[in-house]
């Protein structure tokens, strides 16, 4: 079954066409991960999944039912706010910043969604959120607060954040990008655990060991367009795409 399906979506401010008929599919279980340069619309495709940028033309499926279709700027689908954010709920996102409330200890951020948004209690709530802060390697930080904690054990709080909702896929939008190259490692293990899980990853990221050794599939853009998706195998060593050849040789 498919988790997440596109189909020629595009996207569009003004004259400027971001994203142009991108069409895509992620199966359960399955890890893709998102390169190109910067400017080719990957973090926008990632946001148009879970509603943070809207289409201007095209279809979102999630666990293959319908949950957007726009034609020149115009909906086509009328779902019940109700039946939308339950889809939506589906996914969890993961930013390039980690978007802690700054206020709030770890364990308060990761519980604050479920609490109110699942209606779970206070006490089932901090037993996950403790769970996942452990499974993040977090579990002697839970009553600090985000100023007291690196990027990247913010970034992997965002993370436990994220996975206390029980999402099917998770979406990550260059999850290390804002982060000192000293922390990256950290983050990576935990999204490496992820995948070796099973959990289902959708991963715009620059990190092309992560790419190679975690992603079951590579996916390339360029200009809003999706040029290659192929293995790692394949396209680490012989790309199909000229403009990805192009990529990797400046890159690598």
């Amino acid at each position: 079954m498919s988790l997440i399906r596109t189909v020629d979506i595009c996207n569009k401010f003004g004259s400027l066409q971001v994203m142009k008929n991108v069409s895509l599919t992620v199966e359960q279980g399955e890890v893709v991960a998102i390169i190109g340069p910067s400017g080719a619309g990957k973090s926008t495709f990632l946001r148009s999944l879970c509603g943070l940028e809207k289409i201007t033309d095209g279809e979102i499926y999630v666990d293959d039912e319908l949950l957007e279709k726009r034609v020149d700027g115009h909906s086509q689908l009328h779902l019940s706010h109700e039946k939308r954010a339950e889809m939506l709920l589906r996914m969890g996102m993961v930013f390039q910043r980690f978007n802690l409330f700054p206020h709030k200890t770890a364990i308060q951020n990761i519980m604050l969604a479920p609490m109110n948004v699942k209606n779970e209690s206070e006490k089932m709530a901090r037993e996950k959120a403790m769970a996942l802060l452990e499974q993040v390697g977090l579990s002697d930080r839970a009553d600090d607060y985000p100023a007291r904690l690196s990027g990247g054990q913010q970034q992997r709080v965002a993370i436990a954040r994220a996975l206390a909702m029980e999402p099917e896929i998770m979406l990550l939008d260059e999850p290390t990008s804002a982060l000192d190259p000293e922390l990256v490692g950290d983050v990576l293990a935990v999204m490496s655990d992820l995948a070796k899980s099973g959990m289902s990853m959708l991963v715009v990221t620059h990190e092309m060991g992560f790419a190679k050794e975690v992603a079951d599939r590579v996916v390339f853009m360029c200009d809003g367009e999706l040029a290659s998706d192929e293995p790692p195998s394949e396209f680490f060593t012989n790309p199909k795409n000229p403009r990805a050849r192009q990529f990797l040789s400046s890159i690598l």
